[in-house]
């Protein structure tokens, strides 16, 4: 696991000092995760004879050249993702995204979902495998795969069939073996037909 052997780290929002004497928050969090030494010297090794001099601390943390350019940069992330989201919004393609997607674009657009941010507990566990596993949206969407999986089984077993039947081209369909593709669709064809596959 290379969050859990420090190959990883994730970063954190922090305060800074403003140039009016305040403070302000930069959201650094969104950036998620990055490498460091401790990755580099395990896996740039094979590339490089001197990882930690090629890849030195102040390309791991851009912070350390310049607190108030990361900062900058950051901001103009945060605008970005900002902007791109609240698009979802504005042409009402939001209902159409699914309830942990709503969840990001509403903390992108907004910086936070129903006056709770990313980090809170309580969403945080939505994102879980159990949590998705069990919900009725993503069981609604299984079904719908399913639904379309035995359409296009059917479809394949159907375009097998005619070129079976079709008449002169039996040497054809030996060197191809339709045969065994038209067992092998009708096998795919049950598999995704039965109840265990939702489970699977």
């Amino acid at each position: 696991n290379l969050i859990k052997n420090g190959a990883l780290e994730k970063l954190d929002d922090f305060e800074m000092d403003t140039p009016e004497g305040g403070k302000r928050t930069v959201l650094a969090s969104r950036l998620g995760y990055r490498i460091t030494d401790k990755f580099v010297s395990h896996y740039f090794g094979r590339i490089f004879d001197n990882p930690c001099a090629a890849i030195n601390e102040e390309m791991l943390k851009p912070e350390v050249q310049s607190l108030e350019v990361f900062a900058d940069g950051v901001d103009n992330l945060v605008e970005a993702e900002r902007k791109s989201a609240l698009n979802y919004f504005k042409d009402g393609t939001i209902k159409y995204a699914c309830p942990l997607l709503k969840i990001i674009l509403h903390v992108m657009a907004y910086g936070n979902y129903e006056g709770k941010p990313l980090d809170d507990p309580e969403i945080r566990t939505m994102f879980t495998r159990n949590a998705v596993l069990k919900s009725d949206w993503y069981k609604k969407r299984l079904v719908t795969k399913q639904q379309r999986d035995i359409v296009l089984g059917m479809r394949n077993i159907k375009a097998l069939e005619d070129f079976l039947g079709r008449p002169g081209y039996q040497v054809e369909a030996a060197r191809l073996g339709i045969h065994q593709r038209l067992v092998d669709a009708e096998r795919e064809l049950a598999r995704v037909s039965s109840d265990s596959y939702l489970d699977d």
